[in-house]
């Protein structure tokens, strides 16, 4: 598995405990401004369209749910 497949694994596990259906999309892409990071999760306007709640406010959920021990760090 590469490091895109499982970070998209990881996002996608986080929008589920955070409410997002199970069929959810995090959509992980490299970032397009590397000020920004690495990567970057595309999907979160979609479902939060879906769940009828603001982007951030579901981003801050997923990220209180995202696991990236020993993936990922924030520098």
């Amino acid at each position: 598995m590469n490091i895109q497949a499982l970070l998209s694994e990881k996002v996608r596990q986080a929008m589920i405990a955070a409410g997002a259906p199970a069929d959810c999309e995090p959509q992980v892409r490299q970032s397009a401004k590397v000020q920004f990071g690495d990567y970057q999760a595309n999907g979160m306007m979609a479902v939060a369209k879906k769940l009828g709640m603001a982007p951030r406010q579901l981003a801050e959920q997923v990220l209180t749910h995202l696991d990236l021990n020993g993936i990922a760090s924030k520098s």
